[in-house]
């Protein structure tokens, strides 16, 4: 089970810059969805990506799937040269992304989404319309089961400010 609690934590303390996407958005809009990993889209610029090793590294990242005795440098020119990694870590795996499909690279993600109170600590999610947006966009199987239930959540809430 992922830590979620001790990422954010160190996250926040080391001031990345990140939204959380994926599953884990997904439960704090309300979702029933079950996740084991958490999802971030990070900001590119060159100190957060220094920010961003700086949290994770303590965690001991490494590729999830590839072989442990693949040689693997995570640091900031890594993340720099790639996109997206799926990462395995002493607390869970964590997925960086840099785009998220259908929504955009982080300075796009950040206006699809909302400040919210996780473990007391303040962090940006995904807004409903962000994370039905990604869905659609990525269109997998298990993505388009849960685009019914967020579409129904977003019904909701609608439904709730028109009283």
């Amino acid at each position: 089970m992922v830590r979620m609690k001790e990422i954010l934590s160190l996250l926040k303390a080391n001031s990345v810059n990140y939204v959380l996407i994926g599953g884990m958005a997904a439960i704090a809009q309300g979702s029933a969805y079950l996740t084991n990993d958490v999802d971030i889209c990070y900001a590119r610029e060159k100190q957060n990506l220094e920010n961003l090793v700086m949290a994770l590294k303590p965690l001991h990242p490494y590729l999830r799937g590839a072989p442990k005795d693949l040689p693997f440098i995570f640091d900031a020119k890594t993340l720099q040269n790639g996109l997206n990694f799926t990462l395995s870590t002493d607390v869970g795996d964590i997925d960086l992304l840099g785009e998220v499909k259908g929504v955009g690279e982080y300075n796009e993600v950040v206006k699809c989404s909302e400040r919210f109170q996780i473990y007391d600590i303040e962090c940006y999610i995904l807004t409903l319309e962000g994370l039905i947006m990604s869905k659609k966009a990525v269109g997998r199987p298990k993505d388009l089961r849960l685009l019914t239930e967020l579409e129904a959540l977003l019904q909701i809430r609608d439904s709730k400010k028109e009283l």
